[in-house]
């Protein structure tokens, strides 16, 4: 009898890892579960990052001025407005970033390589000065917006570490299933084929161009969604959070993780926040020297990322349990050949 589905090895394990991540309340303390619940938020940037970048072919050093969108939109409603339902926060943060990310779009697009890449961190720059010297994006006296509380969900409990992680992770296990069908739909075929031969998808029929900016829309809602998650969970947002050092440690854990792949950004974006977090502990002023070494280690020794070099040992697995079982197959074909 035909079975009509199978459970792969990498599903099991990120269910293993839900469940784990669910728990970890019960034997985390306050400031861990604080730590938690920040490199879930990360892993979610990361992923939304990907599916331009290595889905899309398109390497963007602007993603973090997207998910500023979303913290900054937040927090202007909550803040100026009082606007503090989760729901409404973050169909405008999404709804903005799907704005901004468009606009990203229509003018980076325009160039290609390494110029896409200049367009994309200019115009991430430009956001960040914009927060900088705007001061409709400013609490009185300070160059951010502060007293971001937590959001309203519509059910009567009291948020607190535990269930606002567990919250975290439930949004952001709901977007990657969102990201796995859209990836796994026919639009992520073509921006795959589009990423790997643009002229043989243009030749077969596809525009590309409406690929690529798709591809990029979608990020940037997800970045968006990412964005307002942080500034919920921060209570503020700052330019430093939109600026190009923010984008290009995001970047870092898309290629730490391994571009491209279903779970290696959020394995890379979870991962890389809690070296962070502990290397700043360890040393602040060395922390960003820290990082930056893992970074070169990892693409030095692993080509692919961590997802990478997990397939890789997979393969290999296989390949060996095959070459085994042939052996064996071969061992009792000449044994029953050898009986009279």
């Amino acid at each position: 009898m035909r079975v009509p589905w199978r459970i792969r090895p990498s599903s099991g394990l990120a269910v293993g890892a839900v469940a784990v991540l669910f728990l970890s309340p019960l034997f985390l303390s306050t400031s861990q579960q604080s730590l938690v619940t920040r490199a879930l938020i990360f892993a979610l940037m990361a992923a939304s990052l990907d599916i331009a970048y290595g889905h899309g072919g398109l390497p963007s050093l602007g993603h973090s001025a997207l998910v500023g969108v979303g913290g900054y939109t937040v927090g202007i409603l909550m803040v100026r407005h009082g606007v503090d339902s989760f729901w409404l926060g973050a169909l405008a943060a999404m709804a903005l970033g799907v704005v901004a990310a468009a606009i990203f779009g229509l003018l980076a697009l325009r160039a290609k390589g390494i110029y896409f890449i200049l367009v994309t961190f200019t115009l991430g720059q430009m956001i960040s000065n914009l927060a900088q010297q705007w001061k409709f994006l400013k609490s009185t006296g300070v160059d951010a917006i502060v007293g971001i509380g937590m959001p309203s969900i519509g059910l009567s409990f009291e948020w607190s570490s535990a269930s606002f992680l567990r919250f975290v992770l439930v949004v952001t296990v709901v977007a990657m299933l969102v990201i796995m069908q859209i990836l796994r739909s026919p639009f992520g075929l073509a921006l795959r084929g589009v990423r790997d031969n643009e002229q043989r998808m243009e030749a077969l029929g596809y525009h590309a161009w409406w690929y690529k900016l798709a591809a990029i829309v979608v990020s940037g809602a997800l970045g968006a969604l990412a964005g307002a998650l942080f500034a919920y969970h921060s209570g503020i947002i700052t330019p430093t959070n939109v600026g190009v050092a923010a984008s290009g440690l995001l970047v870092l854990m898309v290629v730490f993780g391994g571009s491209g792949t279903t779970y290696g950004p959020v394995v890379g974006g979870f991962v890389i926040t809690i070296i962070g977090f502990y290397a700043s502990e360890l040393n602040k002023a060395r922390a960003p020297l820290i990082v930056g070494l893992v970074f070169i280690a990892t693409a030095l020794a692993l080509r692919g990322g961590l997802a990478g070099a997990v397939q890789r040992l997979v393969r290999r697995s296989r390949s060996g349990s095959t070459a085994r079982l042939a052996r064996a197959a071969a061992t009792v074909d000449e044994t029953e050949r050898g009986r009279p």
